[in-house]
């Protein structure tokens, strides 16, 4: 399926980004999280590319894009993207976000109106609440990554940078954040370890976690209207559930629901059922 891939870089808001490029026809645009890249959407580029554009990015920071200093809270990561389909000419797309690529796709629809068609979102909520709001104890520790990697990302970086591999490979294998561990190969883990162990890669993704508990909470609380393009939300029912509920507050039509025997990573755990709502979802692009 790679091999059906091009692979390019646009200079981007004043950084490289790299981007991966297939197919013909209405354009799909595919949105990574972390600690992933465009490797992510590995299983489901190629058949997409059947009938579709498809444009998937390494974001701001991760995969083989550059590493700037600043610049990650998701709005600002939106731009990015945004500045990137300017390049390339594209005014019109189907947008595919999951984890952090989820809360920059919000960003990128909200931002720009007549740009995104229909959104498709993977297991992430528009961010991590707004200011003012509150997070419950069970949550909290759940999502303990979040305050480990964003509370104090110099000091996460230090403590992980000796052992890149190990710690990643217990988000990719812990049933704390998959239905089952054995999902993602030794050939897989090894290409996220390969991005994330570049120079200033642990550094840009902890800060995709310290704007989100600072930045991406002020953002969220300015976005006062509700998006009114289609948007299709599904959750692991092993990790965030049924998110529709929480897409309702920003988009006034979502349908989605629950993937069973599912957690996160839904993209990879279940390859089959996302890509048959993507080529459901997508059928009446232009």
């Amino acid at each position: 399926m790679t091999d059906a891939l091009s692979h390019h870089v646009a200079l981007v808001n004043g950084f490289r980004m790299h981007y991966v490029r297939a197919g013909r026809g209405p354009v799909i645009v595919l949105l990574h999280g972390w600690p992933q890249s465009w490797y992510e959407w590995r299983h489901l580029l190629g058949p997409l590319a059947e009938r579709f554009t498809v444009i998937a990015p390494d974001l701001r920071g991760l995969g083989d894009s550059e590493k700037p200093r600043d610049g990650y809270d998701k709005r600002t990561l939106a731009s990015d993207v945004r500045e990137l389909l300017r390049t390339l000419g594209i005014a019109r797309i189907g947008l595919i976000g999951h984890d952090w690529g989820g809360a920059t796709a919000f960003y990128l629809t909200y931002d720009n109106p007549g740009l995104v068609e229909r959104l498709l979102i993977f297991d992430m909520i528009p961010g991590l609440g707004r200011a003012g709001g509150g997070m419950d104890f069970p949550t909290s520790r759940r999502f303990w990554h979040v305050f480990f990697h964003g509370g104090k990302p110099d000091l996460a970086e230090k403590l992980v940078r000796h052992d890149v591999e190990g710690y990643l490979r217990h988000f990719f294998t812990s049933t704390d954040y998959n239905y089952s561990p054995s999902v993602f190969s030794r050939d897989d883990i090894a290409e996220y370890v390969r991005c994330m162990s570049a120079p200033g890669a642990l550094r840009a993704g902890f800060q995709y976690y310290q704007t989100g508990i600072e930045q991406d909470l002020v953002n969220l609380s300015s976005c006062t209207r509700k998006l009114e393009i289609p948007v299709r939300a599904w959750g692991g029912a092993a990790f965030l559930g049924d998110i529709v509920p929480a897409w309702l507050t920003v988009a006034a039509h979502v349908d989605g629901g629950v993937v069973p025997e599912c957690g996160h990573f839904i993209p990879e755990e279940k390859p089959e059922f996302a890509l048959a709502q993507a080529q459901d979802f997508f059928a009446s692009l232009r």
